[in-house]
């Protein structure tokens, strides 16, 4: 193989490379402080998962088993997370902290 071949096949693999850390990204839809707002009590837990991909439910009851059904999101730095309380599949409380 000539040098313009290897190098055109390496840069080949360094766009394809980038173009698959950006979908990963872009599929890793973190929670802003604006979407924490607009989810009010009373909301659904479809209406969460909405807003936001990096939300992971903390406890493994049904929303109708009528426990409280707590769900964690991520914001866009890692340490900072919204904490979504339910009780039979309805938001009731929540809190933030360092969303931006």
């Amino acid at each position: 193989m000539k040098k313009s071949a290897i190098a055109g096949l390496g840069l080949l693999g360094l766009l394809a490379a980038a173009g698959a850390y950006e979908s990963s990204t872009l599929a890793s839809d973190p929670m802003s402080l604006a979407e924490y707002n607009a989810i009010k009590v009373g909301s659904s837990e479809k209406d969460l998962l909405r807003y936001a991909t990096t939300c992971q439910q903390e406890d493994k009851a049904a929303p109708g088993d009528g426990y409280p059904v707590t769900w964690t999101c991520y914001g866009a730095d890692g340490s900072s997370n919204a904490v979504f309380f339910y009780s039979r599949g309805q938001l009731f409380s929540k809190s933030e902290s360092g969303l931006e």
